[in-house]
């Protein structure tokens, strides 16, 4: 057993060189490196010599397999969900599937001492290895879907007060960009997430951007519908010049309205959901509070 905390070693140091050149596989100047020397090799005729493979076409082909190429569709669909969950970094898609990689490798080599040992079979040792891979791989996406959730949860809970708050701005005189800013300014405290969803569309207006995109931008970026149906009536009332105010507070009665049905479906939910515990905790207590002084009688007369 001398040599296995030498393999570990040399296996974890490879782990970390691997990881090192995959996060920084983006730069120009690290792929020139890598490539192979420039002056031309002598052809032989009839013969088919093999094209050399480096170590930047292995990084190419690697975030090929992975979809990380920006045209990709995976790609894309990663950037999405790593934007609803608040990574707007242009390397946090690169980051995001070199850290499953990264986990897929390094649980199963820090188990590695532990799945070598005499005492698991084989078969218990190769199913804890393919495990410890699945787990390494799909965690990160369990907690980024963790965090949308999250997110999108305090959006909604705070959205109907932001709503209420933006239709005093606009029916005071103010317009629909001055507005959100306010907005954006007033429930910083209260829910910083949709603070700065606001100001990032105040900044984008301000940037040169159509009004249009830039709520478009902020339902993509949210993934909330009743933000999506919100940006959808505030384009139509731009479009159409129709009154934002009025558009605005049908919008927050609906969404008031639809709080307080999911309100009285979770209320109305409650009963069904105490009878699991009535049934298996409660009722067997009682039971034996009120048929256990009549079953120790019984048990003495059968006794005598």
């Amino acid at each position: 057993m001398g040599h296995f905390p030498i393999l570990f070693g040399l296996l974890l140091a490879g782990l970390f060189a691997s990881l090192a050149l995959y996060f920084r596989r983006g730069s120009p100047w690290l792929l020139k490196r890598l490539e192979p020397p420039s002056s031309s090799p002598q052809i032989l005729v009839g013969v088919k010599k093999p094209a050399p493979l480096s170590p930047s076409s292995l990084l190419e082909k690697f975030g090929k397999k992975l979809g990380l190429k920006k045209d990709k569709a995976k790609f894309q669909e990663v950037k999405k969900t790593l934007v609803q969950a608040g990574f707007v970094s242009d390397r946090a898609p690169s980051i995001f599937m070199g850290l499953k990689v990264g986990l897929a490798v390094a649980l199963p080599m820090l188990a590695l001492p532990l799945l070598l040992r005499p005492q698991m079979g084989k078969v218990l040792s190769l199913a804890a290895f393919y495990l410890l891979v699945m787990l390494g791989y799909f965690l990160p996406n369990l907690v980024l879907g963790h965090l949308v959730e999250t997110r999108k949860k305090k959006i909604k809970e705070s959205l109907p007060d932001a709503l209420d708050l933006l239709v005093v701005c606009v029916e005071a005189g103010q317009g629909l960009n001055a507005a959100l800013k306010r907005v954006a300014d007033e429930v910083r405290l209260s829910c910083p997430t949709l603070s700065q969803e606001l100001l990032m569309v105040n900044l984008e207006i301000n940037a040169g951007q159509e009004r249009d995109q830039a709520l478009r931008n902020l339902a993509e970026r949210t993934g909330v519908e009743e933000v999506a149906s919100l940006c959808n009536i505030l384009i139509q009332s731009d479009r159409f010049g129709t009154s934002a105010a009025q558009a605005l507070k049908v919008q927050s009665e609906t969404l008031r309205t639809t709080r307080r049905q999911k309100l009285e479906e979770l209320v109305a939910k409650t009963t069904v959901k105490l009878v699991f515990p009535l049934i298996l905790l409660i009722f067997p207590a009682i039971l034996v509070v009120i048929l256990g002084p009549a079953a120790i009688r019984i048990a003495d007369n059968i006794l005598k």
